[in-house]
């Protein structure tokens, strides 16, 4: 168990500080380093596909019609996040992404309720009120709806849906789902190049650090996917606020974005809304063992 601990753990403290990683190719516009981590994702998952041996489940994933358009569709879902995100982080909006990731457990609850037609507890119900205030709170005092932190907490819950219904390797799903928008991220770096758009960057470090884009989106996915499978799921669900937890920490302190009373306000409630959610899931998960 601690094994699975540490590889998810590890996951999360990736994906929390990836602002660094993307403020560190602010020059690149965020339409092209969408497009580079689309391509050199596809090309990294392809080589660990061989190197783990699931290139006959990924061909077989891909004869699989229903499968293979499903995961497509996810494709585009996540690609949509992913630029979403690099544009926050590369804007001065880290603050507002981590509120998005944050809020992503609450809305995958929603999702549940109203696609797989589960039910909510009256803590849930709770959680979900007390989160949903300080969003409101935060629209209407700070003067702005936060859409970008709803676009990711919405694009990475659709996202999630897909998993749900059609289980597939992470490495599998993850190269059909590339696959899908890799030919766009071809065009699209085309066309930048023709209209003499193309950042073509002379710093080796730079060029680096985009072909790392592929090694950074595939390898917490990895990290994930087994610690999934091997720690259980309420404590997945407790680990998943690191992530936007350390995003914050850098949007404040390391890159100084404005955090305002309203800020405090809305991200006290969707901490008290997590601390509602986790306690209810602890409680659940130590009545079904006492059951078994």
């Amino acid at each position: 168990m601690n094994k699975g601990v540490w590889t998810t753990v590890g996951a999360y403290v990736m994906w929390g500080v990836l602002p660094i990683y993307w403020k560190f190719l602010q020059e690149v516009p965020s339409g092209q380093i969408l497009a580079h981590r689309i391509i050199w994702s596809f090309l990294f998952i392809l080589l660990v596909l061989k190197w783990t041996n699931q290139w006959v489940e990924f061909k077989y994933a891909m004869r699989h019609r229903a499968t293979r358009n499903a995961f497509m569709l996810n494709g585009f879902i996540v690609s949509s996040n992913w630029f979403v995100y690099i544009w926050a982080v590369n804007h001065g909006y880290i603050i507002e992404a981590s509120l998005g990731y944050y809020i992503n457990p609450l809305m995958s609850m929603v999702l549940g309720v109203v696609v797989f037609r589960e039910s909510l507890n009256r803590v849930q119900w709770t959680a979900v009120g007390i989160a949903t205030l300080g969003v409101l709170v935060l629209t209407f005092g700070y003067g702005a709806f936060p859409w970008i932190s709803f676009v990711l907490a919405g694009t990475f819950g659709f996202y999630s849906l897909v998993k749900k219904r059609r289980p597939l390797a992470s490495t599998v799903s993850l190269g059909i789902e590339t696959l899908a928008v890799v030919p766009l991220a071809l065009v699209f770096l085309g066309v930048e190049a023709s209209s003499g758009e193309m950042v073509l960057t002379t710093s080796p470090i730079m060029w680096l650090a985009l072909f790392g884009t592929g090694v950074i989106t595939a390898l917490p996915l990895l990290l994930f996917g087994y610690g999934a499978q091997h720690i259980p799921f309420t404590l997945v669900g407790f680990l998943q606020f690191i992530a936007p937890s350390l995003s914050l920490a850098i949007g404040v302190l390391l890159y100084a974005e404005p955090f305002t009373s309203y800020h405090v306000f809305a991200f006290t409630c969707i901490w008290l809304a997590i601390l509602f959610f986790s306690w209810n899931s602890w409680v659940i998960a130590r009545k079904r063992r006492q059951f078994v």
